[in-house]
């Protein structure tokens, strides 16, 4: 295993029973995410061939009539996330990263320190968090060689704390009700801002206990130094390797443009003037994924200078977008199925009739968290499932801001037990899902216990 030893697992994880043999069945039994969607498409198709009076025709007629719809949201989403790489591939970010790891002097600080700093960026942004979480692990990992920070904790810890810190304002759902014109707008009986979402006083106090909780727990899943997995030295030349320079002096003048700072400065300054105005003119209130999108466009383009690095940035970041770009257009053909078979009906009185007001918000998290663990993608998932959760949370007397905050939550949680966006930083950490997996799990168990809580005790929010 690349990262840790090509060939023998050095370490055998501590944790036995019920962890080990949840690794086993899901490295057996789960297959890629592009499974699922397919089967859910059989499934959604037959349950509204035997639930509706649409007939097997009328049903194709509906998925057809779905499949396109979320082109637009697709497309928001590729771009917030290949926007996210560029901005945290920048070397002056990249160069803040170095310093900030140098800073802490022991293993547990430096690991603190990580959690904080990997928690509040995704917060702020998942796709710049990916990176950054990345980038930093790889820092840590190579920079504090020899400390006793145990590799396998240090990646779950970077993908944990990205994970859980994403449910913030740039989650798909809640942009997705606060972006004008979305298709879910007559669903959800008008326009969601963000300070009844991710900024709502429930949520911001959850993130809160979880961000300066989260750290202390991987602190405490620590190994002791003589027991401590680092990096090997295979995977440290590597992470080292610097790639050599272009040794030629005299440019061409498309060379030399490719290269200049000035016009890509100058246009990234000019829509960041944009958006501070549209800020202090507007508030936060206002924003939604196209203004987000905007932003990132212009610090990307900042921080990289020329067209040439921005490009090659962009080139690397477009390789982590492949599964919004194909799996949207078949979970809009679901959501097609789902709203125009009248299907939505039905599943939304199954779940008024499980449910009270003072459990459905809790209902939704943990339905969430299962059904994330097999269609790993909360966006699109969200277009599926708005159609009835909303309606049947409306009829019990839930705020519809509560829906989307127990949804995002409960989705964020199964990420931690699931390899679907785990994917990006396996192959950047060269290590396996399953020498992680039991610490994921660990932040798994804790986090949907405080969640439950949050939401039981708070079953209509603050």
């Amino acid at each position: 295993m690349a990262g840790i030893n090509s060939e023998v697992r050095p370490v055998k994880s501590n944790s036995t029973g019920i962890v080990d043999r949840f690794t086993e069945w899901s490295l057996n039994w789960v297959p890629d995410s592009m499974v699922f969607v397919v089967t859910l498409t059989m499934v959604v198709y037959l349950m509204g061939l035997a639930l509706t009076e649409h007939g097997p025709l009328e049903l194709l007629d509906d998925y057809a009539k779905g499949f396109w719809i979320l082109l637009t949201f697709a497309m928001q989403l590729t771009v917030m996330m290949v926007t996210g790489f560029v901005v945290a591939d920048s070397k002056i970010v990249k160069r803040g990263i170095i310093a900030l790891v140098d800073w802490p002097k022991t293993a547990q600080s430096t690991l603190i320190l990580f959690c904080l700093l990997v928690g509040v960026i995704s917060w702020l942004d998942w796709a710049i968090g990916i990176m950054v979480a990345i980038v930093m692990g790889k820092e840590v990992a190579v920079r504090k060689r020899g400390l006793g920070i145990h590799y396998p904790l240090l990646c779950a810890a970077s993908y944990s704390m990205m994970m859980i810190m994403a449910n913030g304002p740039s989650q798909a759902a809640p942009l997705l009700a606060a972006t004008p014109g979305n298709f879910l707008e007559k669903t959800m009986g008008g326009l969601l801002p963000l300070t009844q979402t991710a900024l709502s006083p429930f949520l911001l106090t959850l993130m809160l206990f979880q961000l300066l909780t989260l750290p202390l727990l991987f602190v405490w899943l620590l190994p002791k130094k003589d027991k401590a997995l680092e990096l090997d030295e295979a995977t440290f030349q590597e992470f080292t390797y610097v790639q050599p320079q272009d040794s030629r002096v005299a440019l061409r003048p498309a060379e030399r443009w490719e290269r200049s700072k000035l016009l890509l400065t100058v246009l990234g300054a000019a829509i960041l003037l944009w958006c501070a105005k549209f800020l202090i003119t507007n508030g936060v209130v206002k924003l939604d994924l196209n203004i987000i999108n905007f932003c990132l466009f212009g610090l990307g383009m900042l921080l990289h200078g020329s067209p040439r690095s921005f490009l090659a940035s962009v080139k690397q970041g477009v390789g982590t977008t492949f599964g919004v770009i194909i799996q949207f257009p078949l979970y809009a053909g679901i959501f097609g199925m789902i709203s125009n078979s009248g299907l939505a009906g039905v599943i939304t009185h199954w779940f008024i009739s499980i449910s009270t007001p003072g459990t459905y918000s809790w209902i939704i998290l943990v339905y969430t968290a299962i059904m994330d663990f097999f269609v790993p993608s909360g966006g699109s998932k969200f277009v599926i499932e708005a159609p009835y959760i909303i309606p049947a949370g409306q009829q019990l007397g839930i705020p519809v801001a509560h829906i989307v905050n127990a949804y995002s939550t409960g989705g964020q949680l199964a990420n931690n037990i699931q390899t679907f966006w785990a994917l990006p930083f396996l192959a950047a950490y060269k290590i396996k899902f399953q020498d992680i997996l039991p610490y994921t799990f660990v932040v798994f168990v804790y986090t949907a216990l405080i969640g439950s809580l949050a939401f039981l005790i708070f079953p209509q929010g603050l």
